[in-house]
C-alpha cells in the first residue's frame, strides 16, 4: 500500500525547547529560519503557538516572518503579531485568582503575574527579584513590575483579572507543587509544566489544544491538516488537538507518547528535521 504524506494547512511550532533555548534570550538557528521560510514559500503557513505572552512573541515574529495570528499565553490569548490586535483573550475567573495570590504571597517563590490592559498591553508584576535575572528576562519577559503582594493587585472589587501566573517549581530540587496547585484552584484553574523548572496557572479549559482550536477557527483550518511541534508537558494538548503531532526528542514522555513523530532535539535543530 503506498504511503500518502498528510495535508498541512498550518504548521504551530512551540517556541521554548522546540526552536529556542529555554534558559536564554538566543537567536534562532540558521536552519530554522531557513526551513520556516521555506515551508511558507511552499504556501504553508507558520505560526507559533506558545505560553509565552502576547507581547513577547511578537519580538520573535518577525525574526521567523511569522505574520498570521499566533496562539500565545497557553492558549489564553490570541493576538495579530502585525498590528498587535487581541482577537481572543481568556482571563482567570478573579476569585480564583485571588486564591493563587494568597497561596503565591505565603510561599513567598519567584512568581510573575500576567494583568492585561485594555489597549491589549501587558503589565507584568514580580514578587521576589530572585538571582538569575536573565532567565527571568527570558521566560517572563521584560520590563516586570516589583511588587511586594499579588493579593494586593486582585482585591479591588473593580480589579482587572490576570490572564496567568508562572512560578518557580524545580523537581531536581525538590519542589512538586502541580499536585497541591491542582488541588487548591481545581476546577477554577488548568495547572500545567510549561518548562523543567515553571509551572503556569490559565483558566479552566484554556491551554494550547483549546488554543488552536480557537486559531483555527479564525483562520479557517481544519485542525486534522495542523503539524504541531512541542517539547513540554504544556504541549501535549496542542499536539493532541493537531492532526499530525511532532515531539522534539528533547520532549518530555508524555509529549512523545502523544505523537506521531519524533524529530531529533533541539540542539540538532529538529524542528527544522
Amino acid at each position: 500500500m503506498q504511503n500518502v504524506s498528510p495535508r498541512i494547512d498550518l504548521v504551530v511550532l512551540d517556541l521554548d525547547g522546540t526552536i529556542l533555548d529555554p534558559y536564554k534570550s538566543t537567536a534562532f538557528s540558521p536552519a530554522i529560519v531557513k526551513t520556516v521560510k521555506a515551508v511558507q514559500d511552499l504556501g504553508i503557513p507558520v505560526t507559533i503557538g506558545t505560553g509565552r505572552a502576547f507581547g513577547m512573541v511578537r519580538d520573535y515574529a518577525p525574526q521567523l516572518g511569522i505574520t498570521i495570528p499566533v496562539l500565545t499565553t497557553q492558549g489564553a490569548v490570541i493576538g495579530d503579531p502585525v498590528t498587535g490586535k487581541v482577537l481572543f483573550e481568556k482571563l482567570l475567573p478573579l476569585e480564583a485568582a485571588r486564591k493563587a495570590a494568597d497561596w503565591i504571597d505565603r510561599q513567598h517563590r519567584v512568581t510573575a503575574i500576567y494583568i492585561p490592559d485594555t489597549d491589549g498591553s501587558v503589565a507584568v508584576y514580580q514578587n521576589v527579584a530572585g538571582t538569575d535575572h536573565d532567565f527571568y528576562d527570558h521566560c517572563f519577559g521584560t520590563p516586570r513590575i516589583m511588587v511586594e503582594s499579588f493579593a494586593s493587585l486582585v482585591a479591588a472589587p473593580d480589579a482587572k483579572a490576570p490572564v496567568k501566573f508562572i512560578t518557580i517549581d524545580n523537581p531536581d530540587a525538590g519542589d512538586q507543587i502541580v499536585p497541591e496547585l491542582t488541588q487548591l484552584l481545581s476546577p477554577e484553574l488548568y495547572i500545567t509544566r510549561t518548562h523543567p523548572i515553571l509551572v503556569e496557572g490559565t483558566a479552566q479549559g484554556v491551554d494550547k489544544g483549546s488554543g488552536l482550536r480557537k486559531l483555527c477557527q479564525i483562520l479557517g483550518v481544519n485542525p486534522q491538516h495542523v503539524m504541531a511541534i512541542g517539547d513540554s508537558d504544556n504541549d501535549i494538548p496542542l499536539l493532541q488537538a493537531a492532526g499530525f503531532p511532532v515531539a522534539m526528542g528533547n520532549a518530555t514522555e508524555g509529549v512523545q507518547a502523544a505523537a506521531k513523530w519524533i524529530a531529533p532535539t533541539i540542539e540538532e535543530d529538529g524542528a527544522a528535521v
